[in-house]
Order: structure tokens, then C-alpha cells, then sequence
């Protein structure tokens, strides 16, 4: 067998036919350049595959050979060095081709397209037509995946078809093969397509003529002359010869007919975990990436947090239409969002007084909403408008107003103005508060008992 290349030392045929069946898998993706991708990616998937055979070969002491050929690839023991291999051997020569697709292709493509590195390169695709990793990573997991199921499959002369034949033997295998390609044909044909069913079929229909006939397919004859052995790569037996004694199996036969490529717009489209992209939604506008914010709250599925869209819009400059989300947020959801990035936005933008005011004009659940604004924009480090925000819920009539002129007091001390810190530490004893051990201990207002005024007020807690 004449190769084209060598790959660690395994000598590697491509026939013609491989890339052009490879180009009419992906004739109709869009843009073009993603075409030539697609076939590089079958191209390094069946690859990967063939030489995970070749690689356990080689433990076992066996050289060995990869074709590409029209319809996936196969591995077949060479020349020199040749042993038989025990029956835990060869099935696990057998695995070794989806085992090494799936760890060296479909777990990093999958973990890379999750990142945020993925989600970044799928806004890109989306932004603009120029180059993108993100097909690239989309194809790659989908490809590998469905090569690795298909192959699996207990049908001869798949991998799981020569596990199949380790373990139960020629006829059994090859009876399993009919029942399992029939039922996978089935399915085929109902979820995904009328070719890949007929192409299921035809294997299964290929193992009752085996069944028929009494001998193995699948298999070549490596003491043969080079020319013999390289007429067996349809995938038939090698016919110099009958029955199956002195061959070894070529590990192959795997197919490129996989389940419909999907589209990468139903792809962008398809929903995702929702939370997770909310996540780094958050994490984009904590960042300053109000660009990725955008984009990735476009791929929310139903309806995204409030909050999120209101900070979204606050931070692409429309303040007026951020205002009347953040009060419809904060009046459905009081308790206020689940971090400080919109306290952080308000304090910065100065809309947090504008929007205390008109929650604490709705009434009850307003003024809730607006004392949980104000919390937030104390831990949010907004300290002045944390305090004027916390002025205007005081006024109001909360549910705790001794509480509430103690938070303004921290927020003023830590605004720098101590001496309208002690002016609200003195309202909160006026309005009933009874906590000593809080005013002496909390590092807020260390500045204001600093203060001459300072032992005049505290001293009325211990009258």
C-alpha cells in the first residue's frame, strides 16, 4: 500500500474519493471558508480515529496502516512484527479509535465552544463575516460526537461490530449486526435522515450475506503481496483467500454519513443554560464590555433577569428607559438583583437618587425596594448615594427607621462628611435605636466618634 505521508511513523493513505464525498457533506454551509473547514475537520476527526487503532496496534506489537478512503477510513496490521492478539487486546485496539476522538477533539472543542472564550468567537461570528473559531469549534463536537456513536454501534465492521465478534463470535455478531442496524436504520430514517438510514441498513443487510456465506468481512490478508492486500479496501474480504484463517482485522469501516450538519444559525439560536449566560453577562458589564453584555443577553432564553436588561441599557447610555426598567425590576423583585453590578452602574451614572425617588413614591413595596437599593449601593461602595438614596427611604416612613438613619450614618462616614454621619447616628437614637455595642464597634463610623459631639449621643444609650 503506497501511502502519502507518515504520521508517528504510521504510513497514511488519502484517496480522492474521501475529500470529495467530505465536500459534499458541506457543499451548502455558509460562508465558504467554513466549507473548507468542515473538510479539514472530517479529515483530522476519522484521522484521530484511525490512528488511535494505530497507536494500540503499535503496543501490541503490531505495525499497521491508515486509509482514508470514500465513505471514513480503516487500520489494518502491515507487515513485520506481527503477533495474535489476545481477545482483551484486540477489543481495546478496538475502542482506542472513538477514545481517542472523544479526548483529543470532542471534549476540548466542547469545553472551549462553553467558555467564554467560545461565547466570544460566536459573537464574533455573528457580528461580522470574517474568520471565526467558532464553527470550527461547533463542527468539531459535532462531528466527533456522531463518529463516535455511530462507530460504537454493534455492527460489523464498525469498532462496536469487532467487540461484538471478540466476544460472542462470527455468527452471533454477525446476527446482533442484522437486529441493530435494522432498528438503527429505522431510527435513522424517522430522526434525521432517509440516506443515513439506508446507509445503516445496507450494513445490516451486508452481515445476513456474511451470515449466508460464512465468512468474515472486514479483513485482509497481510502476508499478501502489497497489491492483493490493497484490493480488500472496500472493506470486503480479501479474496486471495477464503474463510478467515491467518488474517487479522482491519480496524475500520467507519462511515462519514452522520446525522444532518446542523445550521450554525439554529445553532446561535438553540437555548443554552440560561444562568450561565447571565453569568457572564454580569461579568462583561463588571468588566466594561458593554458590547458582550449586549450580545450575550440576546442569547437569554424566555425571559433574562430584569436587572440584567436594565444595567444593559443603562450602560449603552439610555438612561431614561434604564429608569423605568430598574423601577419595574425593583418593584417585582424588592429584594433587588442578585449582585452589585447595577448598584455600582446607578452610583456611577448618578441615576440612584432619580430612582429612589420614584420607588418610594409607589408605595410600601417601593420603599422596600429603595431601602434594598440602598444597602446595595453602600456595599457597592456608592457611599453618597448610598446615603442621600437611604435620606429619601427615611423620609418615607420605612418598617425601621432607627435601622435606617444607622445606614445613612455608616454611608455619610464613609462619604468623608463625619459630621453629617453624627447628625444621622442622632436620628437613629431618636428613632428608638438600642444597639451600643453596634455604634462602638462598627469601623464605618470610626471618624465620627472621633468627634466632640460623639460622647453627648452615645452617652444617651447608657442613661
Amino acid at each position: 500500500m503506497k501511502s502519502h505521508f507518515r504520521l508517528l511513523g504510521v504510513p497514511v493513505r488519502v484517496e480522492p474519493l474521501f475529500l470529495v464525498i467530505a465536500a459534499l457533506m458541506a457543499y451548502e454551509l455558509r460562508p465558504l471558508w467554513v466549507v473548507f473547514a468542515f473538510i479539514g475537520i472530517v479529515f483530522v476527526n476519522v484521522l484521530v480515529h484511525e490512528m488511535g487503532h494505530a497507536i494500540m496496534f503499535r503496543f501490541a506489537g503490531q505495525r499497521s496502516a491508515v486509509v482514508l478512503h470514500a465513505f471514513g477510513g480503516f487500520t489494518v496490521p502491515t507487515g513485520g512484527g506481527r503477533r495474535q492478539m489476545s481477545k482483551a487486546m484486540s477489543i481495546t485496539v478496538s475502542l482506542a479509535g472513538v477514545g481517542a476522538q472523544m479526548l483529543l477533539l470532542y471534549l476540548p472543542a466542547r469545553l472551549l465552544k462553553d467558555s467564554d472564550w467560545g461565547t466570544e468567537q460566536a459573537i464574533d461570528f455573528i457580528s461580522g463575516p470574517g474568520f471565526s473559531w467558532w464553527p470550527i469549534l461547533v463542527y468539531t463536537q459535532f462531528v466527533a460526537l456522531w463518529w463516535s456513536v455511530l462507530n460504537i454501534l454493534p455492527i460489523r465492521p464498525f469498532d462496536g461490530g469487532h467487540v461484538a465478534e471478540e466476544l460472542v463470535g462470527f455468527e452471533n455478531a454477525c446476527k446482533l449486526s442484522i437486529v441493530v442496524g435494522a432498528v438503527a436504520a429505522l431510527v435513522a430514517a424517522v430522526q434525521f435522515s432517509l440516506f443515513t438510514g439506508l446507509f445503516l441498513g445496507m450494513f445490516a443487510f451486508l452481515n445476513y450475506r456474511e451470515l449466508q456465506e460464512g465468512r468474515a468481512t472486514g479483513t485482509f490478508d497481510v502476508d499478501a503481496p502489497e497489491g492483493q492486500a490493497a484490493a480488500g479496501r472496500g472493506g470486503g474480504a480479501s479474496r486471495g483467500s477464503s474463510g478467515r484463517g491467518g488474517r487479522k482485522k482491519a480496524r475500520g469501516g467507519h462511515l462519514q454519513s452522520v446525522p444532518p450538519i446542523p445550521d450554525l444559525a439554529s445553532e446561535l439560536a438553540r437555548p443554552r443554560d440560561t444562568a450561565e449566560i447571565e453569568s457572564r453577562a454580569w461579568n462583561a458589564l463588571r468588566g466594561g464590555d458593554v458590547e458582550m453584555a449586549a450580545a450575550l443577553l440576546k442569547q437569554t432564553a424566555g425571559r433574562p433577569n430584569p436587572f440584567l436588561q436594565a444595567s444593559v441599557a443603562l450602560a449603552q447610555g439610555h438612561a431614561g428607559l434604564a429608569g423605568d426598567m430598574f423601577e419595574a425590576a425593583y418593584l417585582a423583585e424588592p429584594g433587588g438583583p442578585p449582585n452589585l453590578v447595577p448598584a455600582t452602574l446607578l452610583a456611577n451614572s448618578g441615576g440612584a437618587v432619580p430612582l429612589a425617588a420614584q420607588l418610594v413614591a409607589a408605595g410600601p413595596v417601593g420603599i422596600e425596594a429603595a431601602g434594598s437599593l440602598q444597602t446595595h449601593l453602600h456595599y457597592a461602595e456608592g457611599f453618597q448615594a448610598a446615603a442621600e438614596v437611604g435620606e429619601q427611604v427615611f423620609a418615607a416612613g420605612p418598617r425601621s427607621p432607627a435601622q435606617t438613619a444607622f445606614e445613612i450614618a455608616c454611608s455619610w462616614a464613609r462619604a468623608g462628611r463625619a459630621e453629617e454621619a453624627l447628625r444621622w447616628v442622632e436620628a437613629a437614637v431618636d428613632a428608638g435605636f438600642k444597639a451600643p455595642g453596634m455604634l462602638d464597634g462598627e469601623p464605618d463610623l470610626a471618624p465620627v466618634r472621633a468627634l466632640e459631639g460623639w460622647t453627648a449621643v452615645r452617652s444617651r444609650l447608657t442613661a
